[in-house]
Order: C-alpha cells, then structure tokens, then sequence
C-alpha cells in the first residue's frame, strides 16, 4: 500500500506495511507526514481552500475518504497515559463499554439498586423531620459511578510512577483488545518512539507489533532518527523508509544481499546477521549529504575508544579496498 503526502508541489511517498519504520534525518519531514495523516483521518477542519492540509494523502494513487482509518497517535508519554486512564476518549473507556454490553450486568445493578434504595430509606427517615425532602437516585446514575472510576496499578500505584516500556505494552495490549470487540482498519502512530524506549525495547515492541497485526486489519507506523532504533531483517526491511537529504524506500532483504554482494569493493562474503548489524548502524544516515565520504568519525570514535583503554584497531591492509570505496 502507498502512501502519498504532498506539501504544495512536493510530494514523499512511502510504502505502508504492518509495520512501518519512518527512519532518516530529515525530522521535520517526518512531523509534517505524520501530522498529515493525524489530520486528514480525522474531523479536522480546514478554513482555507488552499490550505496545504487539505486533501493531501492519498492511498495508491487514491483520494480515499477521512474514515478510511481509524488513526490513533502517540507522540510521548503524555499521550500514552490519556489512552490508558479514564477520559472521555481513552481505550478503557472503549474496553470496558464493549465488555458491560458482553456480559450481564443487570443481576448487578439490581443487587446494587436494592442496597442502595436500603440505605436512601435509611437517610430520608431522618430527614423528615427537616420537612417535605428526601434524597433520592436514578439506577442510570450506577453507571455515572463506573464512569468516575480511576486507571491505577496494582497496589494503587499512580499509572505516572509506570516507565515508559511498561505503558506502551499496556496500549498494545487494550488496541488488541478493543480490536477483538470492534474491529476496523486502523493505524496507530508512535512518533519519536526512539525518545521513549530503549533499543532492546524497541525490539520487544516490535515483537507485540508483528503479533497484533498477524491478528487484526492493523497498521503501525514509527519514527525514529537515533542509531540502533531499526529493524532490518527479511520480514521488516521493506516497511523501512529513510528520510534525508535525499529520500530511500528500502527494497527487499533479499535485493539488498544480492546488490551488496556483487558491488563491494573487495571478494567478501557477508553473512545474513552481520549485514543486518550494519545496515542499523547506518540507516538512519542514508541519504544525507557528506555521509561516508570520509571516515573521520571513524577516527573520533578510536580516539575515545582508546582513552577508555579499549583495543579497537584497524587492521588495515585487510581495510584498504573498503577505504578506497569509501574516500571515492
């Protein structure tokens, strides 16, 4: 699936996987993608008919209409909590609707009715002799008292003290159980999700990503900028798209094996997992004037490496051809 956002005359396209990583430097780039696609699956307005936001994504070619996903977004912590507590648009408040309408609550709500109706009784006899009042209640006002329940941890700890691994599992797990009880075609944004976990955490995330989208029409969109926070194997390299100076849809594992093999500088064969290791260190640099014309970032980071008393050298008559390709 393609997705095209345009900003005037400029357009970026990128291929719309399960799992799709936004990758690359150019960070306003990715902002302005990913808030034209918060806005126009939406009930945005727009006020002007030249408005750069109106009618700029487009599906395979397609101007499809603003219901087409539901979009949920997350672009920090904050985010993440007003999915999870109890709020007007949060997803337990979802959840736990479409399971009252699961099971019967009415046996409940009676039980609750009587006890209740005991206790007002209980009251309104003292009240008489202030005159003609009493207390009184409606049985829609049970309901009223589930919905000023509060979201708490166990041991009503405050969601706040959670890290942030911890609150973005929660909100994978309540979309996957949301989507069991009403399911649609989403897309769910977590921008900047590099600022939010760590790298091994991100793998986990993608992990429970991969599973959810095995089950439901589901889509998952994630950007990030920092070294480490990419997923480049068989399954995910194609859903990558780098965002630089200049613009790269990562084709097919495969595609890239066999281009690697038949232009490196020198006879080297590299194996599936150390192609894999290299392609994360420098994906997010791809498409960035300047980069791997010179290798003095190579040389800062021996330099630091040895006051650390690392022995990191070169070897450099095995580094030659590679360095000539690099310098050329």
């Amino acid at each position: 699936m393609k997705i095209d956002v345009t900003e005037y005359e400029k357009k970026y396209t990128f291929e719309l996987k399960p799992i799709t990583q936004l990758c690359g430097q150019n960070i306003p780039k990715k902002s302005y993608i990913l808030e034209s696609i918060r806005r126009y699956f939406s009930a945005y307005k727009y006020s002007e008919e030249r408005n750069k936001w109106r009618n700029n994504v487009k599906i395979d070619d397609e101007l499809v209409g603003r219901k087409f996903f539901t979009v949920l977004s997350v672009s920090g912590v904050v985010d993440l909590l007003m999915w999870i507590k109890w709020s007007k648009q949060s997803l337990v408040v979802e959840y736990v609707r479409g399971l009252m309408q699961e099971f019967d609550w009415q046996l409940h709500l009676r039980t609750i009715h009587g006890e209740l109706e005991e206790m007002f009784q209980m009251i309104n006899k003292d009240l008489n002799h202030l005159g003609d009042i009493e207390l009184t209640y409606a049985e829609s006002d049970v309901w009223e008292m589930v919905q000023k329940s509060s979201v708490v941890g166990n041991e009503q700890t405050s969601l706040e003290d959670k890290n942030n691994f911890d609150l973005l599992t929660i909100f994978l797990n309540l979309v996957e159980s949301v989507m069991g009880l009403n399911p649609r075609k989403m897309l769910i944004i977590v921008e900047n999700i590099d600022h939010l976990i760590l790298p091994k955490e991100y793998d986990e995330i993608l992990e429970r990503m991969i599973q959810i989208g095995e089950k439901y029409d589901i889509y998952f969109v994630l950007s990030t900028s920092l070294e480490g926070y990419v997923c480049c194997d068989r399954k995910l390299c194609s859903g990558i798209t780098v965002l630089g100076e200049v613009d790269f849809q990562m084709p097919e594992f495969e595609d890239i094996e066999t281009y690697v093999e038949n232009n490196y500088p020198c006879n080297k064969k590299i194996s599936e997992e150390q192609l894999q290791t290299d392609l994360q260190k420098i994906i997010q640099k791809i498409g960035q004037g300047g980069y791997l014309y010179t290798v003095e970032e190579n040389v800062i980071c021996k330099l630091i490496n040895q006051t650390l008393m690392l022995n990191d050298r070169w070897k450099d008559e095995e580094k030659m051809p590679e360095m000539a390709f690099l310098k050329a």
